[in-house]
């Protein structure tokens, strides 16, 4: 590879553009492939709409094994355990809760969670709230709730963030940076008995949630080399939620528990903990990135030089969906979510450079990795609307005449949507077990869910397609996001 060639690639100009390079490519291959040959066209057609089909049971599959073993998860007494009686007692705990804007209920209501944790060895349990000192009622409401809850076996302390430090954009995660850092220079701490969790400041932890991650983080082989990922339950907020809300939020946890079963390219969101050692191997979070969650993981990835994962642990935080006082600002709040969330194709821009100049990855793991990156984020942004646009690629370009497209193309249309309807069903019943357990679920909820999931299919070529659509398109135009936009948060 020539020099200026290897400078292009690294390049950030250049990888910024692959998104939604590879975005435009996926819906002209179908429509070249029919132009230059029409029955390998249809074949393409026919495999798309296949992998799809066996992808959606896949998921559904995946969603219930991991249901069922985070209910065996929950049924487990790990108090009576060898691993927590003795060996818990020497590891210590930091939360780390940043807000910026929420109000005072919320944040008590989530320290609250925490100290009524079940967990025997609450004293090396520590609490550290992250307010923005640009919001001065911020640090008030974190003075407060310290006060409030100073004289328990659990510390309760802040560390506020101050503004326009150098190196800094206004994100979360430097925000979390800052008080982790702070905090830990204080203290004489065993990085490698030292957990650090994470987790948004409307997160309401469940009481065996320090059982579950100390057992989990305990009895991890090499438990440094690895994000210990939690399982998010968006119920907080239930009763007041708008219907397309409610569909976000259950295919966001949906996703999650899919996504656990599947090791290899699991990835950290929203609520996780790391070892302290970890941390500070990995600089902490990045300070200028809009979104950190998958971020973290390939930072972290990088600095162990490829020998790190992110490890299941099925430790529930029941967490806010997006609200708002009118219907069409709360979908214009929860668009701007997505965004944020689908922003995670800039990864590109760090991990392919890194895997060209990294020597010590395997090329397998690099061609591997990089595959399910393009693909995750090409998925998310065109997957369901080129499912609804490709079936009419055969009659616009193919010969009318033909008994093939006149007979098996709307056949096997029709099968498939038959059974995407039919797969509305698993995640209708799913749903309902969930909210169930971690809500209380009303008689009329049932109607509501069932009307909810009839909608899926043009939710998923809207309200989830179009955020994703955008991020690559300001990739690709270099129209970066350069604010973290701060979902609101009610009581």
């Amino acid at each position: 590879m020539s020099e200026k060639l290897r400078n292009l690639i690294l390049s950030q100009k250049f990888t910024s553009k692959l998104p939604f390079s590879f975005f435009i490519l996926m819906f002209l291959t179908p429509i070249v492939l029919l132009k230059v040959n029409y029955l390998v066209g249809v074949f393409f057609i026919a495999f798309y709409i296949s992998y799809w089909t066996i992808k959606i049971l896949q998921t559904h599959i995946y969603v219930i094994i991991s249901y069922i073993k985070l209910l065996k998860t929950n049924k487990k007494n790990f108090c009576d355990t060898e691993i927590i009686q003795k060996e818990a007692k020497k590891l210590k705990h930091i939360v780390i809760l940043p807000f910026y804007n929420e109000p005072y209920e919320l944040i008590d209501e989530s320290v609250f969670a925490i100290i009524e944790n079940d967990y025997p060895h609450k004293e090396n349990i520590t609490v550290i709230l992250a307010p923005e000192e640009r919001k001065e009622w911020a640090v008030d409401i974190a003075i407060r709730v310290c006060e409030k809850y100073k004289n328990l076996p659990i510390s309760v302390q802040y560390v506020s963030h101050p503004d326009k430090l150098p190196w800094e954009w206004r994100v979360k995660w430097s925000n979390i940076s800052y008080a982790a850092k702070t905090f830990t220079e204080w203290k004489n701490l065993d990085l490698h008995w030292t957990f650090v969790s994470a987790i948004d400041c409307d997160a309401k932890v469940e009481k065996n949630f320090f059982l579950i991650t100390s057992y989990v983080f305990l009895t991890t082989e090499k438990r440094d080399n690895a994000i210990y990922q939690y399982t998010p339950v968006y119920s907080n907020n239930w009763w007041r939620w708008k219907f397309f809300a409610k569909l976000v939020a259950m295919w966001t946890t949906f996703w999650q528990l899919a996504e656990s079963q599947n090791p290899e390219f699991y990835r950290n969101f929203a609520i996780y903990g790391q070892s302290l050692y970890c941390l500070k191997k990995s600089d902490y979070w990045s300070k200028t990135s809009i979104v950190e969650d998958w971020f973290q993981y390939w930072r972290s990835y990088f600095a162990f030089d490829w020998i790190f994962r992110i490890v299941n642990t099925p430790a529930v935080c029941r967490m806010d969906m997006v609200e708002e006082s009118w219907f069409f600002t709360t979908i214009w709040a929860q668009y701007k979510q997505l965004r944020r969330w689908s922003w995670w194709s800039s990864d590109m821009e760090f991990v392919i450079p890194e895997f060209i100049k990294n020597k010590k990855i395997p090329l397998i793991d690099k061609i591997r990795k990089t595959i399910y990156l393009v693909f995750n984020h090409l998925f998310w942004a065109a997957w369901s609307l080129m499912l609804f646009f490709i079936w009419y690629l055969p009659w616009v370009f193919g010969d009318r005449s033909s008994w093939f497209t006149n007979l098996a193309v709307p056949i096997w249309t029709s099968f498939i949507f038959t059974w995407i309807f039919l797969t509305v069903i698993i995640p209708w019943i799913l749903s309902i077990f969930i909210m169930k357990k971690y809500t209380k679920f009303r008689k009329r909820d049932y109607v509501y869910n069932i009307l909810q999931r009839l909608l899926v299919p043009i939710f998923s070529m809207t309200l989830f397609s179009f955020p994703a659509i955008e991020s690559q398109f300001r990739l690709f135009f270099w129209k970066r996001l350069d604010e973290f936009n701060v979902t609101k948060k009610k009581r």
